[in-house]
């Protein structure tokens, strides 16, 4: 079977000895490396696409994982004809319930499982049930990573299979 862009990203990283999910990159960095402006990059941000890490001064950092976030965005839009409510609505569909393993009470009590969701749950005010220093630790954050894994989620989230 082969492999997902994360392990295959994680794997090269962790023989660097750098976890895919450090903040390394600038946004400089990151745009020069992604083909896109920094404005771009904010905007995905702004959007609530993509979470960056600040710095206590405020300066942006990404991981490889935004990285590869943003090439999907970057696909999506360029390829796909997706906008930015499009982008944020399907995430939304991404069952974060089912990714926690969420006990049936639990979910009963969550306010992501039984509305209609317009954002992916790292970008909406509402306070999460499983609480992590950041949303950018969470499985649910880190689980996507590729178009790919965002179709499968989405899939299974909507018809219920793999």
């Amino acid at each position: 079977m082969a492999k997902s862009a994360a392990q295959n990203s994680t794997t090269a990283e962790q023989t660097r000895g750098r976890d895919f999910y450090e903040p390394v990159y600038t946004i400089g960095v990151a745009s020069t490396k992604l083909g896109l402006s920094v404005h771009t990059i904010r905007l995905y941000e702004a959007e609530g696409l993509v979470l960056t890490y600040k710095t206590e001064t405020g300066r942006r950092l990404l991981s490889d994982l935004e990285l590869e976030k943003i090439k999907c965005i970057k696909k999506m839009i360029q390829e796909e004809g997706m906008n930015f409510e499009g982008l944020r609505r399907m995430m939304a569909f991404i069952p974060c319930w089912k990714l926690r393993d969420c006990s049936p009470e639990t979910v009963d009590k969550c306010v992501r499982s039984g509305e209609v969701r317009k954002r992916p749950c790292w970008s909406t005010e509402e306070k999460c049930l499983h609480p992590l220093p950041s949303c950018r630790e969470c499985d649910v954050y880190r689980k996507i990573v590729s178009c790919e894994d965002v179709q499968a989620l989405v899939y299974e989230s909507c018809f219920g299979c793999k």
